[in-house]
């Protein structure tokens, strides 16, 4: 799991402000506004990517993912922007942030670099997401920069700008938007995404800081980062293993056992721990192979149901409409 589900679902109501159906891009999400929207509510990158490809689409936004992030409410970030509110500077903010980059989006890492009188906030994203999606990894890439200064403006209550952007891309036809926002230099088909802010606009005192709360905060994200680590290890194992057996019907716990020299009773105790039972896990598992096998246009509901070792079409439209809300049939249609 890579995006945070709040942060995804703030990016589909800006998409239904400028124009696109929000309820196509939930249907596309597999996830319910209700489930989206609660703190340990993950989603894979390629969920992510799909519904932002999406939203680019039916908004017709070049710029989607800088007006995104200039237009977001802090409270997008969640936890993180509670933490930033309560530390005692931009400078340690900005040291959260990027420590707790996992709470958010764990394919786009943050570190904050000191310089000759400056920070550089730098972005280093994962390479398979970007070979995944470019055009995603691109307009989050802006959302998150241009979020970053929102939150800057709101955290020090002064418009200080950037003193350079570095992007990766080529540089657009058109530029301003880019001028608009970060009214600095822009440096494009770089080799980093940065944003280098001056040293003294760094070093400032946040507005709202309170130092009790903030330790409060700090631990909470202490405990969920360690919290989605763990789960993500093991359970991302077994989801693995159980793709590498390689059958159509899907292991019995005993089996799953078995082939990770285990017992039963200890796998499902560790699952348990994880906030899983084994059924809730194989749901989930069926549910992403769904999903995949949907995308392929020359499988039939039918042999999807087959692959998936459902005992025919009916109940595996009822498991899939549990899962996301609409029929396999809607959603497919509903695909870009």
């Amino acid at each position: 799991m890579a995006f945070n589900g709040r942060f995804l679902l703030n990016m589909m109501h800006f998409a239904a402000r400028q124009g696109a159906d929000l309820q196509v891009l939930l249907a596309l999400s597999g996830y319910s506004a209700e489930v989206l929207s609660q703190e340990s509510c993950k989603i894979t990158d390629r969920v992510y990517n799909q519904v932002i490809e999406q939203a680019i689409s039916l908004t017709g936004d070049p710029f989607f993912g800088l007006h995104a992030g200039e237009s977001l409410n802090l409270t997008a970030a969640g936890l993180i922007s509670q933490i930033s509110q309560t530390s005692e500077t931009v400078k340690q903010a900005l040291e959260y942030c990027c420590h707790f980059a996992n709470l958010g989006c764990s394919v786009l890492p943050m570190s904050l670099k000191q310089g000759n009188g400056t920070y550089k906030i730098q972005l280093s994203p994962y390479k398979a997401w970007v070979d995944q999606s470019y055009t995603a990894f691109r307009h989050t890439a802006d959302g998150v920069l241009a979020f970053s200064l929102r939150a800057f403006h709101s955290l020090t209550q002064e418009q200080h700008f950037p003193l350079a952007v570095y992007l990766p891309w080529q540089r657009p036809a058109e530029i301003d938007e880019y001028e608009r926002i970060f009214r600095c230099a822009l440096y494009f088909d770089s080799e980093e995404i940065a944003m280098v802010m001056q040293k003294s606009h760094v070093e400032v005192p946040v507005v709202t800081a309170n130092f009790d709360l903030l330790r409060i905060l700090v631990a909470h994200a202490e405990e969920k980062s360690a919290q989605i680590q763990h789960k993500q290890g093991y359970v991302a194992r077994i989801k693995e293993s159980l793709l590498h057996i390689g059958q159509k019907r899907l292991p019995t716990i005993e089996a799953m056992a078995a082939h990770l020299h285990t017992s039963p009773r200890t796998l499902q105790r560790r699952l348990h721990v994880q906030g899983y039972t084994y059924k809730q896990l194989t749901d989930e598992l069926r549910k992403e192979m769904a999903l995949s096998y949907l995308e392929r246009p020359h499988l039939s509901i039918a042999e999807v149901a087959y692959l998936l070792d459902y005992a025919d079409a009916s109940a595996f439209i009822r498991s899939f409409k549990r899962w996301t809300g609409v029929t396999p049939k809607t959603y497919r249609n509903q695909l870009p």
